[in-house]
């Protein structure tokens, strides 16, 4: 023995110092070499057999199996949701502007000021309205005694009706001046037409007002809605009074709320309809022109047999499951082909191939092969 191991470390030594070992140096080595693992599995045999006197179980324990994580498949509530973002309104928010033109003459409110409905936030300048009344007010003082004398003369059946008409259209057409020019007037003051915060003042004073020119904008933050575009796809899921889940990230606040309105008309352009939501917004926090994203049920199935999206295999013949089989002392996982329907938050529902109590392995699912093995995690 020790000395086929010479001739084999004579020839590997020639070898290595560049020297080509011929046919003969070759063969002898690899014998050597033959000889060295005959002698090793023989002293693997003798270890094994002197282990196994000590313990005879030596070499017959079972495989334990490869552990999993299960879950037992019983019928529950499935519902299917689907996102969408929109963008917050406030329901009172106005441009105010008066209803005629004018000079700015006085603003009584200034940027972040709480007004009540009726509270007067500007008034225009009536000088030249004020003038034309007092004008007026003469005129009516000498209608009024031109009238009230003709009258007299008329109930004593002196001078004409046709006089007693003329004084009496004067009078009464003068006074229907004077109210349009009070009317007039009234419109050059600019009211809250809600209560709400004073968001911005447009102009200042000395600058000229127009009709459907902003002055002030005007916010009721006590409410606010939400107003999103939902494909078309989902016309027939979305219905008025629906409950729905809303989240403002930008914020930090989620709620749920129920559609208030829902759109009648699909737009053409990217085939749409909108929908709107309104949440209370008591504290403020929420502010127009934020993000929100509403989370719509359009589909919910009582007695579903759910189970984890990700624990679902797909292969060629289509999507699988692992279930657990129990027989003859042995916990096997065996593929399962089956039929999936919806997926919602990470649950999918399947529509054939599973039973009712069926154990789905739901952890450890990519470790193992039809037939293996298992350990159930308790």
């Amino acid at each position: 023995m020790k000395t086929n191991i010479l001739i084999a470390a004579v020839l590997l030594a020639l070898i290595s110092c560049g020297g080509e070992a011929t046919l003969e140096q070759r063969t002898a080595a690899l014998d050597a070499k033959k000889v060295e693992l005959a002698k090793l599995q023989n002293e693997v045999e003798k270890m094994e057999a002197e282990l196994l006197a000590e313990d005879p179980t030596i070499g017959t324990k079972e495989d334990v199996g490869i552990l999993v994580e299960v879950k037992k498949v019983t019928p529950e509530d499935f519902e299917h949701h689907f996102e969408v973002t929109g963008s917050l309104e406030a329901v009172e928010q106005a441009n105010v502007s008066p209803e005629q033109g004018g000079q700015i003459k006085k603003i009584f409110v200034k940027e972040g000021d709480k007004v009540a409905a009726g509270t007067t936030l500007a008034t225009l300048n009536v000088s030249v309205f004020q003038t034309n009344v007092q004008e007026i007010d003469n005129g009516i003082g000498l209608a009024q005694t031109v009238y009230n004398r003709q009258s007299r003369l008329w109930e004593q059946k002196i001078g004409s009706e046709i006089q007693y008409l003329e004084a009496k259209n004067r009078l009464e057409g003068l006074q229907k001046q004077k109210e349009t020019l009070l009317a007039r007037m009234a419109m050059s003051t600019v009211k809250a037409p809600f209560t709400g915060i004073v968001d911005i003042i447009h102009q200042k004073e000395g600058e000229l007002a127009a009709p459907g020119q902003p002055l002030i904008t005007l916010v009721n933050m006590t409410e606010m809605k939400v107003k999103a575009d939902v494909s078309e796809n989902y016309v027939q899921a979305v219905k008025p009074n629906a409950a729905v889940d809303v989240d403002f990230p930008s914020f930090g606040i989620k709620t749920t709320a129920t559609i208030r309105k829902v759109s009648n008309i699909i737009n053409p352009m990217n085939r749409t309809f909108s929908v709107e939501v309104r949440v209370p917004n008591t504290t403020g926090s929420l502010k127009p022109n934020g993000i929100a994203t509403l989370k719509i049920k359009d589909f919910a199935v009582k007695e579903a047999l759910v189970v984890p999206a990700i624990s679902i295999g797909k292969d060629a013949k289509g999507a699988f499951l692992f279930v657990i089989n129990e027989e003859e002392g042995t916990t096997k996982a065996i593929k399962k082909y089956v039929q999936t329907g919806r997926t919602s938050a990470g649950q999918t529902r399947v529509l054939e191939g599973l039973a009712n109590g069926d154990r789905v392995v739901i952890e450890g699912y990519n470790e193992i092969a039809n037939g293996d093995l298992v350990r159930i995690q308790e």
